[in-house]
């Protein structure tokens, strides 16, 4: 790409040094990935400052450099440098102009909020499939490009790798891309210049407090989506946020945005979609959905009033941004095979049941615990640890009363402890706690062979934390790591 014609897309910067002459041959923001005539943009990160690295990327053969910050002898190095005022927003616009302005020629949906990201946006991409689209997805479980996936390094990657995603799925025919967009990333600008059409908002509880500090924080960041819908109109079609009505923070989303709003409930009738007679049949969640004056009975593979209000989400989002008919996505809902990790059933003819989600915050543990209880095992047993290492801790107590609450037997150990102790880590969770058993094992995997070694007939074991997780984080270390793989050995061993 021509110099000129690239950084048209950010018209507060400055270029200092020679004229650049040929093409941009790349856009990095990585000394890794430096190539000749190459555009290296600057970031502050937290261990590394892009702007200490000028004599390599020189050295390089890079032609530009974008910067905050002139180096004091910008003059004495052979290539040209960018002055903007923030590397973080001009890394976003320059990717997007790069890449061709990818989002303009994709339906572009994105959900955010503490729990049901992934189970929506997989379900929307699943049924979309089912019905001939090409997508694209991008979030926590990996980021897929029609059929080709690629380990998912953050739920949302940083705004070059992302514009770069963008611009494959274009490029292999895609129509539309399902983001999951963490609060991270809309605090540091990750999905600037992404046109988004459509935005759903599922709910807000207590995580990520040491980043975001505040509640108040925490929602006005998830907030930043909607206020960006509706803020770019390069195609034809609505731009519509979808919100569930019953949290406590829908209102702050529904007064962010200037595009047309649905409600999803499962206590106010008036919503845009409301859900009412749930129950559990043949192993199946059943309600009725009213939408526009109409009823119609869904049978759900996935349980609980949670994932009602995450079909919900997708619904609208099918029906009134895509077009679906209703009772086509009703219909296609009975054959979803559900989301690897979420509520994730093993059977492997044990006598005994086991369930691999990701719940992690007080919330999600609690509604997926008392899903659980309320079939009766002869014991729910309960694996977990703390994904926050030397992160939230706060949230410790909170997630230790909902775990002894639904719990017959308790085995605390490790999920992400990174440089905390493992046992300071349980001994938070647990608190004064003793009214139900519990043992303390710091290592997952031999905590998760002991509690299949003393499984019962009539059990119900719940792994929680980790879901399709593929690393524990121990220290520095981001060590491969599977769940599913070490209960079906652990039960291979003792019961094979």
């Amino acid at each position: 790409m021509q110099v000129e014609d690239l950084l048209r897309a950010v018209p507060s910067g400055q270029l200092y040094g020679p004229e650049i002459k040929g093409e941009i041959t790349q856009l990095v923001n990585d000394t890794r990935n430096l190539v000749p005539g190459c555009a290296f943009v600057a970031i502050k990160g937290l261990q590394f400052d892009g702007h200490t690295a000028v004599d390599q990327v020189a050295a390089a053969g890079a032609k530009l450099m974008v910067v905050e910050v002139l180096p004091e002898n910008w003059q004495d190095y052979p290539l040209s440098f960018f002055l903007v005022p923030s590397t973080f927003r001009a890394q976003a616009l320059l990717a997007n102009q790069f890449f061709g302005r990818p989002t303009e020629q994709l339906n572009v949906v994105a959900v955010t909020g503490t729990n049901g990201k992934t189970t929506i946006s997989s379900l929307i991409s699943d049924l979309l499939m089912r019905l001939g689209h090409k997508t694209g997805l991008i979030g926590t479980l990996h980021y897929k490009v029609d059929q080709t996936y690629y380990p998912s390094i953050n739920t949302t990657p940083n705004a070059l790798a992302l514009q770069q995603l963008f611009a494959e799925m274009v490029s292999v025919g895609c129509q539309d891309a399902l983001i999951e967009a963490s609060s991270h990333a809309l605090a540091l600008g990750r999905l600037w210049a992404t046109d988004i059409d459509c935005a759903i908002f599922t709910n807000l509880t207590r995580e990520h407090l040491d980043f975001h500090k505040t509640m108040e924080g925490y929602a006005y960041a998830k907030s930043l989506l909607f206020a960006q819908l509706g803020q770019k109109f390069a195609g034809e079609g609505p731009r519509l946020a979808i919100i569930n009505a019953d949290d406590p923070y829908a209102s702050i989303m529904m007064q962010a945005t200037s595009a047309d709003v649905l409600t999803y409930s499962l206590e106010d009738p008036k919503a845009s979609a409301y859900a009412d007679q749930l129950a559990v049949q043949d192993g199946n969640q059943t309600f009725r959905l009213h939408y526009r004056n109409q009823t119609y009975q869904v049978v759900s593979p996935m349980l609980g009033a949670y994932n009602v209000a995450n079909f919900m989400a997708a619904f609208l989002c099918l029906v009134d941004y895509y077009h679906v008919q209703p009772q086509t996505v009703v219909e296609l809902m009975l054959s979803f095979g559900g989301v690897e990790g979420r509520m994730q059933r093993l059977d492997l003819g044990q006598a005994f049941q086991v369930v691999v989600d990701f719940a992690h915050t007080p919330d999600a543990i609690e509604r997926v615990l008392q899903e659980l209880k309320a079939q009766s095992p002869k014991r729910l047993v309960t694996i977990i640890g703390h994904s926050g290492g030397n992160r939230d801790s706060g949230a410790r107590p909170e997630i230790g009363d909902k775990v002894f609450e639904h719990s017959d037997w308790i085995i605390f150990t490790a999920d992400n402890p990174r440089h905390e102790p493992v046992a300071k880590i349980c001994t938070e969770l647990i608190g004064n706690h003793d009214e139900v058993p519990y043992e303390v094992i710091e290592d997952r995997k031999a905590a998760i062979d002991y509690v299949i070694s003393q499984a019962q007939a009539g059990d119900l074991l719940v792994f929680a934390g980790k879901g399709s997780e593929p690393y524990q984080i121990i220290g520095d270390d981001k060590l491969p790591y599977d769940e599913v793989t070490e209960i079906e050995a652990a039960v291979a061993r003792h019961f094979g």
